[in-house]
């Protein structure tokens, strides 16, 4: 047959250069023929065109992996995701905020001190606690948005490191969007599990210890027993 010679050269197989140039050559050239020596290529010639195909495909990879994580509705998800966790956080205070002036008011009351010194001074320190309270609620809702960054920039990290060892850009794009969605409801599930934690610690402290001297008091009354040492 003429031109027998060159079976299973890389001229014969691929020509052009268009299976490798295609990345098809998996399929249309299952034997590896346009990765044999081709006519008046060295072995060095053949090692550097096959580096600069491997090279071509890791670009191609991570390519695709930066595509997924660069796309912009990932950065109005995060926004959306620190916004809730702000809502959230910010109806635990409030709720906290109205419980801790419920409770003062009726310790105030109960202890004859509404109006007096006391009250103002209190009062100052319910504004000073929920003040901080905000702030807390700001630092939570940005650290869960951060955490949820730091996460996401760990999974494309770690595929585009996998790409030099030849992961495929088809099978990287599909193991991003899944890290995407993995760390979406990782970040959710922590920041909606966490409780703010008490607020009022300072106003808790003072209604407490206002309840046990009314408690103290009651019980010196019961006893008909009074504080210069009389008794019934």
């Amino acid at each position: 047959m003429a031109g027998g010679g060159n079976i299973g050269k890389g001229n014969w197989a691929d020509p052009t250069g268009t299976i490798q140039k295609s990345g098809a050559g998996k399929w249309l050239d299952p034997l590896g023929l346009t990765k044999t020596q081709k006519q008046g290529e060295s072995a060095a010639d053949v090692a550097a065109r096959l580096e600069m195909e491997r090279q071509a495909n890791i670009k191609a990879t991570q390519e695709r992996v930066n595509k997924v994580f660069n796309d912009p509705t990932r950065e109005r998800d995060i926004s959306d995701f620190v916004s809730a966790v702000r809502t959230r956080a910010l109806e635990d205070l409030n709720r906290q905020n109205t419980d801790a002036s419920r409770e003062l008011r009726f310790s105030l009351a109960r202890g004859g001190l509404t109006g007096g010194s006391v009250n103002v001074d209190q009062n100052r320190r319910m504004a000073d606690d929920y003040n901080r309270g905000l702030l807390n609620v700001e630092s939570r809702a940005q650290g869960a948005g951060a955490q949820l960054e730091a996460a996401d920039q760990d999974a494309r990290a770690r595929l585009i490191q996998l790409a030099t060892s030849g992961l495929d850009a088809t099978t990287a794009a599909t193991q991003a969007a899944a890290g995407l969605r993995s760390n979406f409801e990782s970040a959710k599930s922590q920041a909606y599990g966490e409780q703010l934690g008490d607020q009022f610690a300072t106003i808790g402290g003072f209604v407490k210890q206002r309840r046990e001297e009314a408690a103290r008091r009651q019980a010196n009354r019961d006893a008909n027993f009074n504080l210069y040492g009389g008794g019934a």
